[in-house]
């Protein structure tokens, strides 16, 4: 059975990835992005006659013409990328003043847990709205994540955010998606530890680089997606 993979732009790198792996992989495996992470802040998607079907017309149209598929049908094996782009939460020159309050950082305005956990559910709503129709039409995809944060966005570099602050917003945030993805039996596949340098950011050998602060490169892909492969016990040929 073919192994479809979509998402957002973090796909990308996946898709780079996958294309130097995939003279050593037996299985057909198809990897094309639908379109970018702020097509998730709205209603993408619904359920019509018992299929998922993508409303965002970018998202509808890559969707047919890279796969050939309408709508998620429960004979198909998929895994998406979406979920863990967290820059929506990092982005707000808030976090100068204020911090995660498991942090402790004195002088700072905490920001407990319980108010964080809803911070994220909002963001990702209509993700997890996504995930629910899957599952109710019979589809039970993985999810792939997308790269540790990158060390030179403008959050930090440029407005002053604490490096601390947004790896904490990110760590949390991705636990607590996880922790909603198991609630349903649905796995989240983290990038490789390898990946990330002492403080828990992509190593700058794996970032896409120049004016891009939020993608990985063809290394990186190669490296999720055999860490992906791996994890569907897709067979890699040394």
């Amino acid at each position: 059975m073919t192994l479809n993979i979509c998402g957002n732009s973090h796909t990308r790198a996946l898709r780079a990835g996958m294309q130097i792996l995939e003279d050593s992989v037996a299985e057909e495996v198809v990897v094309f992005p639908l379109g970018t992470a702020d097509n998730e802040a709205e209603p993408f998607s619904t359920i019509e006659n018992g299929r998922v079907v993508l409303t965002n017309d970018r998202f509808r149209t890559k969707l047919q013409k890279n796969f050939g598929f309408s709508s998620f049908g429960p004979a198909d094996r998929w895994g998406i990328c979406l979920g863990t782009h967290n820059y929506r939460l990092m982005r707000s020159e808030a976090w100068l003043r204020a911090a995660p309050a498991w942090l402790g950082l004195p002088g700072m305005q905490p920001v407990p847990e319980a108010a964080f956990a809803q911070m994220v559910a909002a963001d990702q709503r209509h993700i997890r709205a996504f995930f629910d129709q899957l599952l109710q039409t019979g589809v039970r995809p993985f999810v792939i994540s997308a790269p540790w944060p990158v060390r030179t966005h403008p959050i930090m570099t440029e407005t002053g955010v604490r490096p601390e602050i947004i790896k904490a917003i990110d760590v949390k945030a991705r636990a607590l998606f996880a922790a909603w993805l198991a609630e349903r039996g649905i796995d989240l596949i983290l990038p490789p530890d390898e990946a990330a340098d002492e403080h828990g950011f992509l190593r700058p050998r794996f970032a896409k680089g120049g004016d891009d602060h939020y993608h990985g490169n063809p290394r990186y892909g190669r490296l999720m997606m055999k860490k992906v492969l791996e994890s569907q016990r897709v067979a890699i040929a040394a």
